[in-house]
């Protein structure tokens, strides 16, 4: 197994374990702040990893064109999110984010002129339906599918999927033209300083919170980090359509650990649809 697909294993671990501390998090604060606290406390761990590996050589032009972009994108694809969650369920919206793979094989394509393999094609589908699945309360599959054509927070999320696929795109050419840590710093400082900006203003109490709450915040950042590490190493090695699909796999972490830690139901369904994320991630690492 080459270091790429390891990296990329990696990334899908940390992301779910992201998302499971995320949820202590958002517990007992809004949404937004989980935002926040995967930026803004991941920029000094990662800095701290700068500062022992040292300043790459930047090429400015690609770098800073293409750290804008994420930029811009991901404060509109986050601002969307929560708008998304606003006004409909989970249940209706977040199997769409699932998507992001599946629309990075024709973004990469025009930026990068990636083409994964017909068996990695199909590997990202199956990771794509796993992760669907996953996310899906029991019979209710065809909610979300329903949700297209009468709920606009639906729409919204599927827009969030596509705004996902093109950072991820453009992330990978900031990555090339600096390093994973000095783009890693830059990219976490922008957003979270803009997040500390607009939570200053709509949620001050945030700022107001006891020790837990900060321990909370931290931890957050110290995954994010890690995870932020192993994803742009692995964009190094891999095609981002492969790097994504594996980070979405991760949600098999969540599940696990929301069944140990947090008692929730449904554990034979979720291990299923893990399975066909398994699969795929085979498929994926056997056509290259």
């Amino acid at each position: 197994m080459s270091i790429g697909y390891v990296l990329a294993i990696l990334t899908g671990i940390f992301y779910g374990l992201q998302g499971v501390v995320g949820k202590w998090v958002v517990r007992d604060t809004p949404p937004v702040a989980s935002a926040w606290a995967v930026t803004t406390f991941t920029v000094p761990f990662l800095a701290v990893l700068l500062l022992v590996q040292g300043m790459p050589t930047v090429n400015p032009l690609p770098f800073w064109g293409a750290t804008f972009t994420s930029y811009a994108v991901n404060l509109l694809a986050w601002t969307l999110f929560f708008k998304s969650l606003q006004l409909s369920s989970i249940a209706l919206t977040m199997p769409y984010t699932a998507l992001t793979p599946l629309f990075i094989i024709p973004v990469s394509y025009l930026l990068l002129g990636e083409i994964p393999s017909t068996p990695g094609v199909g590997g990202i589908l199956l990771i794509i339906l796993g992760a669907y699945g996953l996310q899906i309360p029991p019979g209710q599959w065809y909610q979300p599918i329903r949700g297209l054509f009468q709920d606009k927070g639906t729409r919204l999320m599927i827009g969030v999927a596509a705004l996902w696929s093109v950072s991820a795109t453009v992330e990978k050419v900031a990555v090339v033209n600096s390093s994973p840590l000095f783009y890693g710093v830059v990219i976490n400082s922008l957003l979270g300083a803009t997040y500390t900006l607009y939570l200053i203003i709509r949620h001050p109490a945030v700022f107001r919170g006891k020790g837990n709450g900060w321990t909370r915040f931290g931890l957050l950042g110290l995954v994010s980090a890690a995870m932020v590490v192993v994803q742009f190493y692995a964009l190094l090695h891999l095609f981002v359509s492969y790097v994504i699909a594996f980070k979405r796999a991760g949600v098999l972490v969540s599940v696990l650990l929301g069944y140990f830690l947090f008692r929730e139901k449904g554990i034979i369904r979720h291990l299923l649809f893990s399975l066909l994320m398994i699969l795929g991630a085979y498929l994926i690492m056997a056509g290259g």
